[in-house]
C-alpha cells in the first residue's frame, strides 16, 4: 500500500513537472521588498551602478509599495556614497517635496546638510587655506542644518549636525578674521572695523575667534583715534566700550587680561 501511495505521487510530481507547472507567482509587495534589498545588498557593496538599478526598478514599477519610498532613499544614499553630492542633495529634495509627511523626511534633510557641509573646502599644504576660497557650500551646510535641528530637535542625528554646525562658525569667523587681517596689513583700519564687528557682534559662539576679533578691534579703533582727531572721542569710547565686553566675557585668556589693563589705564 505505501509503495503504491508513493508511486502514485511521483507520478503526480512527474506529471506536473512535464506540464511546466512551477510555484506561485511572487506578489506585488514581495518582489518589491526583495529588489529592494538586493538594492541595499549591491549599495553595502559599494557596487553603485547596481544599487541605482534596483533602486530605480522598485521606485519606477511599485510605485504603490512602501518600498518605492525607500527606493528613493536608496538613490539619493548612492549618489552620496560616490561623493555625487550635487545629485545626493537633488534627490533627497525630490524626495521631501513629493513625500512631506514621510518618516524618513528627517534623515533627508539631515543628508542634505551633510552633504553640502562635504563640499566645504578644505585644507591642503598645496592649495590657498580654506578660508580664502569660496564660502557658498559653508553657508549652505549651516542652513541647512539648522533648519533640520530646529525641525527635529530630538532626533538622533541631531548631535553630528550641531558638531558640523560648529565647523561652519568656525569657517565662516575665520573667514572674516582672514579678511580683516589683510586690510589691517594693507593699512585699512576703516575696513578692517567692519570685518571685526562681525565677528564680535555675530560669532560670540566660537569664542576663540571671538576674543582674537575683539582685542583687534580695540587696537583698531585706538589707531582710528590716532589718524582721524575729529573723530577721536568717538573711537577711544568705542575701544573701551569693547574692551570692558572683552573683559568680561574672555574669561582666563590672554585677550581678556590684555583687555583689563587696557580698561584699567583709560581709568574705566
Amino acid at each position: 500500500m505505501i509503495r503504491t501511495l508513493m508511486f502514485v505521487v511521483t507520478m503526480a510530481v512527474t506529471f506536473l513537472q512535464a506540464c511546466g507547472a512551477s510555484a506561485p507567482p511572487p506578489t506585488y509587495a514581495g518582489t518589491a521588498r526583495h529588489r529592494y534589498e538586493l538594492g541595499q545588498a549591491a549599495l553595502a557593496d559599494e557596487d553603485y551602478l547596481e544599487a541605482v538599478k534596483h533602486f530605480t526598478f522598485v521606485k519606477n514599477k511599485f510605485a504603490y509599495s512602501k518600498y518605492a519610498a525607500l527606493a528613493e532613499i536608496g538613490v539619493a544614499d548612492s549618489y552620496f556614497a560616490q561623493k555625487k553630492y550635487i545629485e545626493s542633495i537633488d534627490a533627497f529634495r525630490t524626495f521631501m517635496q513629493s513625500r512631506p509627511n514621510h518618516e524618513r523626511v528627517p534623515y533627508a534633510m539631515w543628508r542634505i546638510g551633510v552633504a553640502h557641509h562635504e563640499q566645504v573646502p578644505g585644507d591642503f599644504f598645496l592649495f590657498p587655506p580654506s578660508h580664502e576660497k569660496d564660502l557658498g557650500s559653508t553657508k549652505d551646510a549651516l542652513r541647512s542644518l539648522r533648519q533640520f535641528t530646529t525641525r527635529f530637535p530630538k532626533d538622533p542625528n541631531v548631535k553630528d549636525a550641531e558638531g558640523r554646525i560648529r565647523a561652519c562658525r568656525d569657517k565662516l569667523a575665520e573667514h572674516e578674521m582672514y579678511v580683516a587681517g589683510f586690510y589691517l596689513r594693507s593699512d585699512r583700519p576703516r575696513s578692517a572695523q567692519g570685518r571685526l564687528e562681525t565677528v564680535v557682534r555675530d560669532f560670540e559662539d566660537v569664542p576663540n575667534r571671538w576674543r582674537e576679533a575683539a582685542w583687534l578691534l580695540v587696537q583698531t579703533h585706538v589707531s582710528l583715534a590716532k589718524k582721524a582727531p575729529d573723530e577721536a572721542a568717538t573711537h577711544r569710547a568705542a575701544a573701551l566700550a569693547v574692551a570692558k565686553q572683552l573683559a568680561a566675557k574672555g574669561g582666563a585668556s590672554e585677550e581678556a587680561a590684555d583687555a583689563r589693563a587696557f580698561v584699567a589705564n583709560r581709568g574705566g
